[in-house]
Formats: structure tokens, C-alpha cells, sequence
């Protein structure tokens, strides 16, 4: 249920009102920066999340039909703009080092909480596709938490072997790897 400020605001900036919007920003930017922040571990990602969320809001203003609190809509709006950039940030190599130093801790200290789950059963099926060494590289990477570095030396390969085999990795588990980070933000941090 909408608060009467937020049904209030919501009507003048589907009118056009600039000024509405510009409130409506003021007011929500925090909490939606704080989430997309915490989520995506770059200030510069979450706020490039955030205004793509009032953009979309903005260039669909005429079109909004949102029942519920505005609060919810927009937080919603920023968990799914955080899917899609983390999915787009696993996917490319130069982000690998990212990827090690920010997003598989996070997925590691929720890997057991999450154990039970449907989306850890996934995982590990994706995992069981991998070729046997790259999943081995990975599993070292998340379970031992062991830096690239470490892995070329304890398999006897490169650390450019080990990048590129953990990029395959995440190219290969990164939907899933990406709402696990998303679902642990929900429901367990």
C-alpha cells in the first residue's frame, strides 16, 4: 500500500514534474546507493545502477502503474540492475581480479548457509560441466580460499592459465553465482 506522500509524488512525476522527481531522488538515493553498494562492492557500479534506475523510472514515467510503497519498487528495480551489471562483471576477464578479491568471499562464507537450497544444487550441477582442472582451480579459489598466485603454484601451471580457467569458471556459473550473491544480500546478511 502506497503511502499518500509516495501516490502524491509518484502522480507529479508522471505528470512530468522535474521537481517531484528530482524529491523523489533526494529521498530514496541513500538506501538504494546503500544496497546497490553492498551488493556490488564498487561505489562506481552502484551509483551507475541507481541513476540507470531513475532513468528508466524517468523515461517511463507516463507508463508507471505502481501499486505498492515507491520505497519497495525502486529497491526491487536496484536488486535487479545489480543482477544484470554483476552478471555482466563476471563475465569479463579483466574484472577476474575483482571478482577473486570481492565476490567469492562473499559467496564462500554464504556457501553453507545456502547448502541446502535449490540455487546450491545448481551451482554444484554447473560446477560438475567444468573440465576436471578448471573446476579444481576454482574449488581451490572458493573452498581454500587460495589466491591465483597460490593455485599456479600448487598445480604446476601459470597464473595466466589459472586466470583464464577461473574466467571460464565464472563465465560458466555466473547467473547462478550472480542471484546467490543477490540472495544472500535478501535474506541472510
Amino acid at each position: 500500500m502506497q503511502t499518500s506522500e509516495d501516490f502524491e509524488l509518484l502522480h507529479q512525476i508522471k505528470a512530468g514534474d522535474k521537481k517531484a522527481f528530482e524529491t523523489c531522488f533526494n529521498k530514496h538515493w541513500p538506501l538504494l546507493y546503500a544496497l546497490a553498494e553492498r551488493l556490488l562492492k564498487s561505489a562506481d557500479d552502484a551509483k551507475d545502477v541507481v541513476q540507470m534506475v531513475y532513468i528508466s523510472l524517468w523515461g517511463r514515467r507516463e507508463q508507471l502503474d505502481i501499486t505498492g510503497p515507491l520505497q519497495h519498487y525502486l529497491l526491487q528495480a536496484v536488486r535487479y540492475q545489480s543482477l544484470k551489471r554483476l552478471k555482466e562483471i563476471l563475465d569479463r576477464p579483466e574484472n577476474l581480479d575483482r571478482v577473486h578479491e570481492h565476490y567469492l568471499p562473499v559467496l564462500n562464507s554464504i556457501w553453507h548457509k545456502l547448502h541446502e537450497s535449490d540455487l546450491f544444487h545448481e551451482i554444484e550441477t554447473q560446477l560438475e560441466t567444468l573440465p576436471p582442472r578448471t573446476r579444481e582451480m576454482f574449488l581451490l579459489s572458493r573452498r581454500q580460499q587460495l589466491s591465483i598466485t597460490e593455485i599456479a603454484e600448487r598445480m604446476g601451471v601459470s597464473e595466466k592459465t589459472v586466470r583464464n580457467q577461473l574466467h571460464l569458471a565464472l563465465k560458466t556459473l555466473r547467473h547462478h553465482i550472480a542471484i546467490a550473491l543477490v540472495v544472500a544480500d535478501l535474506f541472510v546478511c
